[in-house]
């Protein structure tokens, strides 16, 4: 496999923020961060992947499509139905139906839950894999149709991804009139956008060369756009209510982390400095899907079972850390034993003719 040391550490640092934000309640927003960096790094993958797959001239076929959809399942959809069936169970024994009773869990297996609506108590970290489903299922379909009128590889990519961010940022529009602004956030069709950025980094730079320099500057740039995002993120309060700030942070933050991409891509390797960081940060990426899917729920067990915020201090802090070494454990037992073995039962991939089959690629 060709592990990249910087998309690694992007992925750990956004499942560690993730769950900090559900550890402590007093950082839940700092979850925001983490989500959009999860969506900078996955745009940038599956816009490598579908641009090595969209031939460079003539038309892409409908079995092209197929063979990604395909493939996308076999890495997403095993562990994500196997947590929902756990979601099920969990939620039922804490009295949380969803709304309208338990056929309300129904379009979580289609993954539609919060196509322009946000989702509910019921499985809420669900939300994002709503969105990535989607940008999965529609985007390929819509780039198939515009490269059948081009017949060009980037031109359809650009047109296809100018429709993507112009269609989310009106239906992020209509979203404000109708939700508080922070709803926005956590719904599918919003915020498929936050995925195109990094698909946009991924095609650019495979389309030209991108020195060291170049790169370095796309980061830094990135970098200042997300600190300028975050510094509006402090100002603004209440934040439920600041559509100005969801206005530009829903774009600017996934757009400043996928300006980062190139950058993180580039670092194969740490240093010799920090190889020690090497085994943690790439067990917790190759961890991160599960984690993600297993660890709220846990928190939620553990915290009930010491006694919620009624217990000692001392009693939440043990409790705490008794929940991450659960975490831990499911997501290494998943991944190894059951998330692993389905994800390489996937078909082979389908390139352009054009793209070398033993070209180094990163790990999806």
């Amino acid at each position: 496999m060709n592990r990249l040391f910087g998309l690694d550490l992007a992925r750990a640092l956004a499942i560690s923020l993730v769950v900090l934000a559900h550890a402590h309640q007093g950082s839940q927003e700092i979850g925001i961060y983490g989500v959009e960096l999860f969506f900078a790094l996955s745009g940038y993958l599956i816009g490598g992947i579908l641009h090595r797959c969209v031939p460079a001239t003539g038309p892409w076929s409908l079995a092209g499509v197929a063979n990604f959809w395909k493939r996308r399942w076999w890495r997403t959809l095993p562990a994500y139905y196997l947590f929902l069936l756990v979601a099920i169970a969990f939620h039922h024994a804490r009295g949380e139906a969803p709304e309208g009773g338990w056929g309300g869990v129904v379009p979580y297996f289609f993954f539609v839950p919060n196509l322009m609506s946000p989702n509910e108590v019921f499985f809420d970290i669900s939300w994002s894999l709503c969105v990535e489903e989607a940008f999965y299922f529609l985007f390929p379909l819509g780039l198939l149709v515009v490269n059948r009128m081009t017949g060009r590889r980037e031109a359809s990519f650009v047109i296809a991804l100018a429709m993507v961010v112009m269609v989310s940022i009106l239906l992020r529009e209509v979203a404000f009139t109708q939700w508080p602004a922070s709803q926005a956030r956590v719904m599918t069709l919003p915020r498929l956008d936050a995925i195109g950025y990094g698909v946009a980094m991924a095609v650019w730079t495979r389309c030209r060369a991108f020195p060291t320099q170049h790169r370095t500057g796309l980061a830094i740039a990135g970098i200042l756009l997300v600190a300028l995002a975050a510094s509006a993120h402090l100002l603004c309060r209440p934040i439920a209510g600041a559509t100005g700030f969801f206005r530009f942070g829903l774009a600017a933050i996934p757009l400043g982390f996928s300006l980062c991409m190139p950058w993180l891509a580039s670092w194969t390797s740490p240093s010799a400095r920090i190889e020690w960081l090497r085994a943690p940060v790439t067990s917790i990426s190759l961890w991160s899907y599960a984690i993600y899917l297993c660890h709220h729920m846990i928190f939620l067990a553990v915290s009930q079972w010491i006694g919620g915020d009624a217990a000692p201090t001392a009693v939440k802090l043990l409790g705490k850390g008794l929940a991450l070494g659960m975490i831990l454990l499911v997501s290494v037992v998943v991944h190894r034993g059951y998330e692993s073995p389905l994800t390489r039962r996937r078909p082979p991939e389908l390139r352009d003719r054009g793209e070398p089959a033993t070209a180094p690629v990163p790990v999806d």
